[in-house]
């Protein structure tokens, strides 16, 4: 399909490079053609204008479909891991409704969640990824609780069939009441997360952590008392015009999300059925690179867009703001970096990471499994929504950075 760029007059009004966006252009068709992404879709807008879009490559690809079927600006794809700045705006709906306060603790909406230094995690601790919570120590908590209650030893595997009868007698001995399948399984298994130990004292270090979004989002049920998917439709989707965010994706819809070679990283996962009902706070959104647009624009328009209030100015002061600037550096990605980190969303701060270097520091931005990203330039009234379809883990970071610095040096 190629790229839409906008034209000489309102490029020199918006002061844009026109030239700049052709080679944009250019190298986004290379790294398709050349097998490194199978699909790429992108929108940028610059001052509320869009001066980009562009969709190459297969949205299906011919390992399903002989000939493929080329990709459009209007793929859907899976966000993954953009998903949780979109649960923390939700919140910050929530806080200002009076339902929340991101002071309150944790335990206070999740009783399982006490004991040790747990009674002193706060809500906008999970948001920052600083409440000392850990992905790894929650895992391996759960996994020896299943080994204690089927006799094994530390080392000693089991199957989905054993792990489902452990879980079922655990369930029985926290006094839950009685009940079968893959639900009442799922309930035992985040009561279990909860009642993991912390791995460090809150707000004493930065680690990333989905668990702790996934339990933001089940907040977010209980204190709206809708399900994730209809609360955001109502008060973040569709006063924004973001007619194609979903949680869960209406089957009419469905030929229109992004396939991938099963091959692909979470290929097999991504391509389900499973995904599309996918409600996780932490990944589970769904969305066109159109859509993400609008919700960045929302926040360099301090919390309206087109005459809609979503956020006041200062939720979206707070949910921009570094909250992590106390804290040492951390390993991300195999790096040390800075662990500047927003109430939702990485904060540049000088990061020398995977989104270039010509940034403003004020930079917001949230990358995603798959090959989602989602900038926000207040300094340079930019965003940048774009999906490169990933082979293995995380191999599109590198084409988002090197995308971010065409675009920037675009800017006039």
């Amino acid at each position: 399909m190629g790229a839409t760029i906008i034209k000489a007059g309102a490029a020199e009004a918006l002061k844009v490079s026109v030239r700049r966006l052709e080679h944009l252009d250019k190298f986004i068709q290379q790294v398709t053609d050349d097998g490194t992404h199978s699909a790429s879709v992108i929108r940028v807008l610059r001052h509320g204008a869009e001066i980009f879009s562009g969709a190459y490559g297969l949205r299906v690809p011919d390992i399903i479909t002989p000939g493929g079927i080329p990709a459009t600006t209007d793929t859907i794809f899976p966000l993954s891991s953009v998903t949780k700045a979109i649960t923390a705006t939700l919140l910050a709906i929530l806080q200002e409704d009076g339902a929340v306060d991101f002071c309150d603790r944790l335990g206070r909406y999740f009783p399982e969640f006490s004991g040790d230094k747990k009674d002193a995690v706060e809500i906008w601790q999970l948001m920052c990824h600083s409440s000392g919570m850990s992905d790894d120590v929650i895992g391996n908590y759960v996994n020896q609780r299943i080994r204690e209650q089927l006799g094994l030893s530390e080392n000693e595997g089991f199957t989905d069939a054993q792990a489902y009868t452990a879980v079922m007698q655990i369930r029985e001995s926290l006094g839950l009441p009685k009940a079968e399948g893959d639900e009442a399984f799922q309930e035992t298994i985040d009561i279990l997360r909860l009642k993991a130990p912390l791995a460090r004292d809150p707000h004493t270090g930065f680690e990333y952590c989905g668990t702790g979004y996934m339990l933001l989002g089940k907040l977010i049920e209980r204190l709206s008392g809708e399900s994730i998917d209809s609360f955001a439709a109502r008060r973040l989707f569709g006063p924004l015009g973001m007619t194609d965010s979903h949680f869960i994706v209406p089957k009419e819809k469905w030929t229109r999300v992004i396939k991938r070679d099963p091959s692909y990283v979470s290929g097999e996962w991504l391509n389900s059925e499973g995904v599309l009902s996918n409600t996780n706070g932490a990944g589970g959104l769904k969305s066109t690179m159109h859509d993400l647009t609008l919700l960045g624009q929302m926040y360099l328009n301090k919390g309206t867009l087109g005459g809609q209030e979503v956020l006041s100015p200062a939720s979206i002061r707070v949910l921009s703001t570094d909250q992590n600037f106390d804290l040492p550096a951390s390993s991300w990605f195999g790096r040390m970096l800075s662990s500047a980190w927003t109430l939702g969303w990485v904060v540049s701060r000088g990061k020398k990471d995977d989104l270039g270097l010509l940034r403003s520091d004020n930079t917001l931005d949230h990358g995603g499994m798959g090959g989602a990203r989602l900038v926000i330039d207040p300094d340079n009234d930019l965003v940048i929504a774009m999906y490169l379809v990933d082979k293995e883990l995380y191999t599109s970071y590198a084409n988002h950075s090197r995308i971010a610095n065409i675009i920037y040096s675009a800017l006039l």
